[in-house]
């Protein structure tokens, strides 16, 4: 049996769940922000009050037409919808220091976030109306056969003032945003009537569809490896000609003393000469190898377990007898050699080696690195002074200008300091003109190899600037590593499918 009242109780609950979501977020944003205080939407704003809208005039059709599924389906899809608006609007402003958001503020909290909060409240109070809703066989006998319910007092003052808001919505919007082509502002000025003050913008719209990708400033391609050259996705043409390096000045030449080809079946990454051996990485295969290159111990990075790692970049000595290898991401793994290691319980972090590898104990384990200058880029170099650790940036298909040195405490593996090195560099020149694949440390200062231009810029630490510039032979192709061995610099390039190591003076 239908209870009819039951279902009127819906239909009010329905109509003041419709009224009240546009009538105090979208009303309070419009008359009171908009008119009396100036405040103006910019375009993700516009789109989730544009959201609420939809709900609000989708519930009011529920009271007028009755509950069918097109508008409960309606109802819902414009619910998820907003959610993701406003997830992706608080998302690029919730890593600001305190109180550094967007536009107003409400009881501390800016509007964009209060969005989310409605949203919710949505999903939240249509779960409680539909929990104590009569039975849907009722809602076809209290309609009566009609093709759309009478109005009442409530529902009929409702209707009128959302159209009111709704219209007042569309002229708030027509004077700030303008009409198609145009599609409002990301940054906009305060709203005012006055022509003078009136911007007309289409950047949004335009620049949006020269690249269309759901992860926006997040695209960003992956770096280039031994292993997976990637010139083409980042937009950049590699060279080996000097005279193409960003310096004004170029210090010194090194010259190759000798050469030799490392008989490894795979393209090596990283490499390094760490107490008194050498350790190679390829993407996720981590070896040490003795002086004659034979390989003594080796494993396989599982790179999904809790933090993932990209592949590897570099690998340093941590701690005296321990090692911590990172990711083009920055998220790091420290690892150490235990003979005796506990399969089962490394089996976590190691595909293949978990019986001579650890990376679960004391002052072992992943993490990541959360940087600030840095966050958009990649790295694709590391080293350290024993007190801290330093990455440096690589271009990229969203940024070819940015370089950046992260300076991270070996202690807590929490960032200490970024600069961009100064330095003497060509008119119109920038230091994200390097890619920086390896770099090594030594008596306070960092040489950095980039293997666009062959150049290895001299960074001293303290001073925070490059104070050196060294070019290397050309014939080296691929510069991938560099380290000191035995006062010498040594280079690996990864060239004609082949592995060459290079001793240069």
């Amino acid at each position: 049996m239908c209870d009819v009242n039951k279902t009127r109780i819906f239909y009010f609950l329905m109509c003041m769940a419709g009224l009240l979501i546009i009538l105090l977020p979208v009303g309070i944003a419009n008359l009171v922000f908009g008119y009396m205080m100036g405040d103006s939407p910019c375009t993700s704003c516009w789109g989730q009050r544009e959201s609420m809208i939809f709900i609000g005039v989708a519930a009011l059709f529920i009271v007028r037409y009755g509950l069918k599924g097109k508008f409960l389906a309606f109802l819902l899809i414009a619910t998820a919808f907003g959610l993701w608006q406003s997830f992706n609007h608080i998302s690029s402003h919730a890593h600001r220091d305190l109180d550094q958001g967007f536009g107003m503020a409400v009881f501390g909290l800016h509007t964009y976030f209060w969005a989310e909060v409605v949203f919710w409240a949505v999903i939240l109070l249509l779960g409680v109306i539909f929990a104590f809703a009569p039975k849907f066989a009722c809602f076809d006998k209290e309609l009566n056969g009609e093709k759309f319910r009478k109005f009442n007092k409530l529902s009929l003052s409702a209707m009128v003032i959302v159209a009111f808001i709704v219209a007042s919505n569309v002229f708030q919007a027509f004077v700030s945003t303008g009409i198609p082509p145009y599609s409002g502002q990301g940054d906009p000025v305060r709203f005012s009537l006055n022509p003078k003050y009136i911007i007309w913008s289409d950047s949004g719209w335009s620049k949006s569809w020269q690249e269309i990708s759901f992860l926006g400033k997040r695209d960003v391609k992956a770096p280039d490896y031994a292993f997976a050259p990637a010139s083409e996705k980042l937009g950049i043409s590699f060279d080996n000609d000097i005279n193409n390096a960003p310096f004004a000045k170029i210090n010194d030449e090194l010259e190759i003393v000798s050469e030799q080809t490392i008989n490894f079946d795979k393209a090596i990454n990283t490499l390094d000469y760490i107490n008194d051996e050498f350790v190679a990485s390829s993407k996720w295969d981590v070896v040490f190898l003795n002086d004659e290159f034979k390989v003594k111990e080796s494993f396989v990075l599982d790179p999904y377990f809790s933090a993932t790692i990209d592949p590897i970049i570099g690998i340093i000595p941590y701690m005296g007898d321990k090692f911590i290898l990172m990711g083009s991401n920055k998220s790091f793994l420290r690892f150490a050699k235990n003979p005796n290691a506990d399969e089962a319980l490394q089996y976590a972090d190691f595909i293949k080696g978990n019986g001579k590898f650890e990376g679960q104990g004391k002052d072992l384990g992943r993490g990541r690195l959360d940087t600030v200058r840095a966050k958009f880029n990649h790295v694709a170099s590391m080293t350290t002074d024993d007190n801290y650790l330093y990455l440096a940036t690589v271009p990229n298909n969203k940024d070819a200008k940015t370089f950046v040195i992260s300076k991270v405490s070996l202690k807590d593996r929490v960032l200490s300091a970024e600069f961009t090195p100064k330095a003497d560099l060509k008119e119109g020149k920038t230091l994200g003109d390097l890619y920086v694949t390896s770099m090594t440390y030594k008596d306070g200062k960092i040489y950095a190899l980039s293997k666009n231009h062959n150049v290895i810029a001299v960074i001293d630490v303290a001073k925070e600037a490059v104070v050196k510039t060294i070019s290397f032979p050309s014939v080296i192709t691929n510069a991938r590593s560099i380290f000191f061995k035995d006062g010498k610099i040594n280079i690996l390039s990864y060239q004609n499918n082949e592995n060459k190591l290079y001793v240069l003076d």
